[in-house]
């Protein structure tokens, strides 16, 4: 391994505006099933229902069904498992957390009286805040590696660049004109990565052909996406309902990535004489911003018992503020390094895709009903704007419409009354984004729920219990081991709500 002196905490993370990947899209465009206790009790399936909260971020046609004011406020307790088999080494994560869902009012005016309703009957606004993603997790994933390393990756990094352009000078300026991968400048001054002999620009990693590492990688999020919702809709009728949302979307999130490798008692010395023994790559990676969409609906009754509902969502438009930093420490036999960036910033916009969604519920007098709604997305239109510099990611969204593909996403559920207790249950699958040629095509979310709820005059209670079962692949690092994921999140919340 080359020595090449002293090095230097590094100034600024390189070319950081074109790090962004479809993850940080997709991350901000797939959102699963939180709200009200009802309306998660069944399964979200209320875009022919309505008179629900929730209702205004997916239907907003349903606020045209409420008949009076209204008020709820819904507290979650959250517990997730996350069990990964990576390299045939299985482990097990765990955290818990309590967190609101839904917090809102409804106003309710009625312009028409009498035993026929007809013309504008009611004219209702609503206002307030739905949860429609959640971050929080922990995944750790560990195994034997004895057929490449994340050296492997920072030298193909580094593949092509003179390493004295890797080499950190007292420079405040380097780092602002250099192209070379910032994790490639990390790799060689903490010694990770050497030149092959007699050629200045070509890599190899700090291991023998043969050498094997244990490797270990924890990601550690927290944060999520909140909707603040400003609606209106109408009741026509009581034939027709009416009703449009502009949201207003609050994104925060916070990965913390621990990674790490040993190498294994049999790994022999290097060229040079001396021995890898371990190194570590910490990041982290704060997103924060706000987005903005607007959603019209309606809800059509051709008879008493039948609702057809159907919306769009246009597509969320996102400015983000991205904050970054990263630390990676080496021991060899000759010596111990470690190297840390400077939190870097970088602003940028994300589009992500249209929705449209079909619904229909059936009622069966006051004994109960059934809904049904049929979602379908398009990933495959996601999309970077443009970045803060003016970088346009063209490569990046390039990327994003050959990986990603359209799917639907499925929500059913059903509620009977017995006496004044309401019995609910409900079921939503939600499709793969990737295309079908794509190692991650098979990856899917399958949501059961149910709950119960009690009307007392102007009070109301509900509770609900949902399991998420979702199933999906990532890799540690570009040319890793495919990791195995399967996620088992239980959920169990409470509404509060008050008709006036």
């Amino acid at each position: 391994m080359k020595r090449i002196g002293l090095v230097f905490i590094l100034l600024l993370v390189v070319s950081f505006a074109k790090a962004q990947d479809a993850a940080d899209v997709l991350r901000l465009s797939q959102n699963h099933l939180y709200g009200t206790s009802r309306y998660v009790g069944m399964g979200g399936a209320f875009g022919a229902l309505g008179a629900d909260f929730t209702s205004l971020s997916y239907n907003p046609a349903g606020l045209g069904v409420y008949r009076s004011s209204e008020f709820t406020i819904t507290p979650t307790l959250k517990s997730r498992l996350d069990n990964t088999n990576y390299l045939n080494s299985p482990f097990e994560d765990k955290r818990t957390r309590v967190m609101f869902d839904n917090l809102g009012i409804v106003g309710s005016y009625r312009f028409s009286s009498g035993e026929e309703e007809l013309g504008l009957v009611m004219l209702n606004f609503g206002v307030g805040y739905n949860r429609i993603n959640d971050f929080y997790s922990e995944t750790t994933a560990l195994g034997r590696n004895t057929n490449n390393s994340i050296m492997d990756h920072f030298a193909n990094q580094a593949q092509g660049v003179y390493y004295e352009n890797l080499t950190i000078p007292d420079d405040d300026n380097f780092f602002f004109n250099t192209l070379a991968p910032w994790d490639a400048i990390l790799a060689w001054n903490n010694f990770l990565i050497d030149t092959v002999p007699g050629n200045p620009t070509s890599y190899w990693a700090a291991l023998n052909d043969g050498d094997g590492v244990d490797q270990d990688q924890t990601l550690s999020s927290i944060g999520g996406i909140g909707e603040y919702t400003f609606s209106i809709g109408g009741n026509v009728s009581n034939k027709f309902y009416f009703g449009a949302t502009l949201g207003i979307q609050n994104v925060y999130f916070r990965q913390k990535t621990f990674y790490s490798e040993s190498a294994l008692s049999s790994n022999q010395l290097l060229p040079n004489g001396d021995l890898f023994h371990s190194m570590y790559y910490n990041q982290t990676l704060t997103v924060e911003g706000y987005g903005l969409n607007f959603k019209v609906g309606a809800i059509y009754r051709p008879i008493p018992e039948l609702r057809l509902g159907i919306a769009a969502h246009t597509p969320t438009f996102y400015d983000l503020s991205e904050r970054y930093n990263a630390v990676m420490g080496s021991d060899f036999f000759l010596g111990i390094t470690n190297e840390e960036s400077p939190l870097n910033a970088y602003d940028y916009k994300i589009e992500t895709p249209f929705k449209l969604i079909g619904s229909a519920a059936y009622t069966f007098g006051k004994i109960g009903l059934l809904s049904v709604d049929y979602e379908y997305v398009d990933y495959s239109t996601m999309r970077f704007g443009k970045g803060g510099d003016g970088y346009r990611f063209t490569n990046e969204n390039a990327t994003i419409k050959s990986e990603f593909s359209n799917t639907f996403n499925l929500r059913a559920g059903g509620e009977v009354w017995v006496g004044k207790m309401a019995l609910r249950g409900g079921y939503a699958y939600y499709g793969s984004p990737y295309s079908s040629g794509s190692p991650y095509a098979s990856s899917h979310t399958n949501i059961f729920s149910g709950g119960f709820g009690f009307r007392i005059n102007s009070l109301f209670l509900d509770w609900a219990y949902q399991r998420l079962q979702l199933s999906d692949k990532y890799s540690p690092y570009p040319g890793a081991p495919i990791v195995n994921r399967d996620v088992a999140q239980n959920r169990f919340m409470m509404t509060v709500g008050y008709k006036f």
